[in-house]
């Protein structure tokens, strides 16, 4: 199923990208935006989620969210602001949720639970040595990373025989190809580059609300594109959008 979500996803997108700028290029970019000035503006959302990346794709800020599947993440947000900058629209919104912070650092504002999550229990901390893609698709370099991180999460059973893992995806010419070289990261760090050179600007990591770990310590994660447990073998997933995209409603559907 996820490898043909992955290649849907890689034959639609389409959309050029211009060349990613320098790390203090995006910050001092990103500053900018932030301090821009909004003026009775406001807000009613779904969801928490939906807020966050309603008011990052009006303004174009690229960001990467952690968050926890609980019944008040999930709640409708209605907010306003009168004469604030966006990073006090974006706080605000953040705060909103006991227990969140927000971050700026690598281009990006971040928003993660500080307290409901352990860093040993949550696979964006998993420290990778070297980590490179040479003119691939942003879903390919996605799948690439979390190829490497199921072998700490979700290390496969040895299998008799001969095996091997496959794929396949088509795309045109003008989708953005990924160049990176990295050494020394975290995963996080890793999709912080993605998302600065790439057409999609936006991760989100969704984390379960039950706190039992998986074998190998770790948190369970939940994509927004499904409602159903992600079993433990496919852990962990992660979403990528673009600025203006739709957030997917299949977890917030109340059963």
């Amino acid at each position: 199923m996820f490898a043909m979500i992955g290649l849907l996803l890689l034959t639609a997108q389409t959309r050029p990208l211009p060349p990613p700028a320098s790390v203090p290029e995006a910050h001092q970019e990103l500053n900018t935006k932030l301090d821009t000035k909004v003026h009775d503006y406001n807000l009613s959302a779904a969801n928490f989620v939906e807020a966050l990346t309603h008011v990052v794709g009006e303004f174009e800020i690229p960001m990467g969210i952690e968050w926890v599947d609980t019944p008040t993440a999930k709640a409708r947000l209605n907010l306003s602001w009168k004469n604030a900058t966006l990073e006090e629209v974006i706080r605000s919104i953040t705060e909103s949720q006991p227990g969140y912070q927000m971050e700026i650092k690598s281009g990006l504002v971040h928003i993660h639970p500080s307290k409901l999550i352990r860093d040993r229990q949550n696979f964006l901390k998993i420290k990778i040595k070297a980590f490179q893609s040479h003119d691939e698709l942003d879903d390919v370099v996605s799948s690439k990373l979390r190829d490497l991180v199921k072998l700490t999460v979700s290390p496969p059973r040895p299998q008799r025989g001969r095996g091997g893992i496959g794929s396949s995806g088509a795309a045109t010419l003008d989708v953005p190809r990924i160049n990176l070289r990295l050494q020394g990261v975290t995963v996080e760090d890793v999709l912080d580059a993605l998302v600065t050179a790439s057409a999609k600007r936006i991760w989100i990591v969704t984390f379960s609300d039950d706190p039992k770990l998986t074998t190998t310590g770790y948190r369970r994660t939940l994509s927004l594109w499904n409602s159903s447990p992600i079993p433990d073998n496919e852990q962990p997933v992660w979403d990528l959008f673009h600025w203006g995209d739709p957030i997917p409603r299949a977890l917030f559907v109340k059963n």
